[in-house]
């Protein structure tokens, strides 16, 4: 799958599952990341959702136009319940109790967040490079900066 579009045909079509789909992403992570460092935090409520989203698929109650979508989130963006550190000592154990009205509308339409990326401390950066957490790489090209204050 190249595009959130192919994955929501997919979903659509009963090709795929939301718990297929998020369990594939959660594993590509815990198989690459530890390369990559491009999350600092996993919402282990993911799959738990997937499984709401699928229940409700295959009611086809009231689905969002993102449902059972996997996404994550940059680390400076409240998210209720998700540790959100800014990438920052500072605030690396932050729960917020609320969330931003960008994750708000997200999850209203149906998208599972997986958890929150690594990023430059506070978005002050360039190239991914001033993490409390350490820089993240490029997926593509291991050695080189992936650009960007959320990398």
């Amino acid at each position: 799958m190249k595009t959130i579009y192919e994955g929501l045909s997919f979903l659509e079509s009963g090709q795929l599952s939301s718990v297929e789909w998020t369990e594939s992403l959660l594993k590509r992570i815990e198989s690459k990341d530890s390369k990559i460092n491009s999350f600092i935090t996993l919402n282990d409520q993911a799959l738990k959702q997937a499984k709401n989203s699928d229940k409700k698929r295959s009611a086809k109650e009231n689905l969002g136009r993102l449902e059972g979508v996997p996404i994550a989130i940059k680390d400076m963006i409240c998210t209720e319940g998700i540790k959100t550190t800014a990438a920052s000592k500072i605030l690396s154990e932050y729960i917020p109790p609320y969330s931003a009205t960008l994750v708000e509308r997200l999850e209203a339409e149906g998208a599972i967040v997986l958890g929150k990326n690594n990023m430059d401390e506070f978005a002050m950066g360039s190239m991914n490079a001033n993490s409390y957490y350490g820089k993240s790489e490029n997926p593509w090209k291991l050695g080189h900066s992936p650009g960007g204050s959320s990398g």
